[in-house]
């Protein structure tokens, strides 16, 4: 495949301004979005909350009830279809069941009224091993993961200026699902591709994006990549989708000397150290990943740098989940704790469900998110629609 040219961040390919759509029923917008060329932009966030709408305006299919859409310096809207060099692969695929799987790659290049390049077809069939299928009749034969990388390849074949995906792993099993995202991967670094690509799979957008945007009620609530994603979320909703196993409501009680803040838990009395960006108000939710909260032999003596923030704690629950496991511990005047760590070190504490345990949540790990009036429930009750989106 020919490399294309590296991600520009001065000029984007598309950019979509104050976008709204207004549907029977659900009102997306205003969104703001750039993407650059050779971007792999992942969209995520849970069913309903106007994923493939976007996409679809994005492709102008819809007709916009205010803001634009500039595909390459133009209006996309001045340009007719055929021109616009966007290939969209949409959830149901849209293969062609009355054709052959040859016939299906072919079909985006001979309605253009061209010929397929033939060392593109050769490369692509190589790459998304399609060498085994290219001679069946019918596409009704194939498997869901031979149909997408079909899908796939007649995308690519066109030779997009920008490619749509709109949750192209989400019918795939768990095996095939890893397979298919590694093959994505794969071909953005090997040929530069510019993508758009929706999911609700969080771990999906994690492995795919080089930044990410959580849509969550027709709204964009932060772009960004994914470590800024990961260590901070924009706001309580975007945190409760993102990390939604510890996630509690707190109040700023004071700084701590050499920075940092102290945070009292709303319903416990439990006490914080949390680093990070001053709050703007008293009110706030204060987090942490599963994965963060380190786990402590409870009775040996505790190193400085995770001194701080320490809970002695219960074993509840363990879960085995494919090469880790997720251990729930209980402890006085503290919230349920969720932990997230290889089966090794589950092994190496000798974890069982009554063991006691202890927890350090660390100051640099946990996140702190402002929200005025926290006590009146209403930015929690926003955060929990999305902890309920998110299971």
């Amino acid at each position: 495949m020919i490399r294309t040219p590296a991600p520009s961040r001065v000029s984007p390919l598309l950019a979509a301004t104050r976008l709204e759509v207004r549907l029977p029923g659900f009102h997306l917008g205003p969104v703001e979005l750039a993407v650059a060329a050779g971007e792999y932009l992942v969209l995520v966030g849970p069913s309903g909350v106007g994923k493939t709408v976007l996409l679809e305006a994005l492709l102008g299919w819809h007709p916009l009830a205010a803001g634009s859409v500039v595909l390459d310096g133009r209006p996309l809207a001045a340009l007719r279809p055929g021109a616009r060099g966007i290939a969209y692969v949409p959830q149901d695929l849209g293969l062609l069941p009355h054709l052959g799987v040859a016939e299906n790659l072919r079909w985006g290049v001979t309605c253009r009224g061209a010929r397929p390049d033939g060392p593109l077809l050769a490369r692509l069939t190589e790459v998304l091993d399609l060498g085994p299928l290219v001679g069946r009749r019918s596409v009704r034969t194939l498997s869901r993961g031979e149909q997408q990388r079909v899908a796939l390849g007649r995308a690519l074949l066109t030779r997009p200026r920008l490619l749509l995906l709109d949750e192209p792993c989400a019918a795939l099993d768990p095996h095939r699902r890893r397979e298919f995202q590694r093959l994505l991967r794969g071909l953005h670094r090997e040929s530069g591709l510019t993508a758009v690509h929706i999911t609700h799979d969080r771990e999906e957008a994690f492995l795919l994006g080089d930044r990410i945007g959580v849509l969550l009620d027709g709204r964009l609530r932060q772009l960004a990549t994914p470590r800024t994603l990961y260590d901070r979320p924009a706001d309580p909703a975007v945190a409760a989708f993102l990390a939604p196993e510890n996630l509690w409501e707190g109040r700023v009680v004071g700084e701590v000397v050499g920075g940092g803040w102290r945070v009292r838990l709303v319903d416990f009395p439990l006490e914080l150290v949390v680093e990070g960006s001053s709050p703007t108000g008293e009110g706030c939710l204060v987090g942490i990943r599963p994965e963060e909260v380190m786990l402590l032999h409870p009775n040996r003596p505790l190193r400085p740098q995770v001194a701080a923030n320490v809970v002695a704690a219960t074993v509840a629950e363990l879960l085995l989940l494919d090469g880790r496991v997720e251990v729930t511990l209980v402890a006085a005047g503290a919230p349920l704790l969720h932990v997230r760590l290889p089966v090794c070190a589950a092994d190496d504490l000798h974890l069982a469900p009554g063991s006691p345990v202890r927890a350090s949540l660390k100051p640099r790990s946990l996140f702190l998110l402002a929200v005025d009036g926290v006590a009146d429930g209403a930015a929690v009750a926003a955060a929990d629609g999305a902890v309920e989106a998110a299971r």
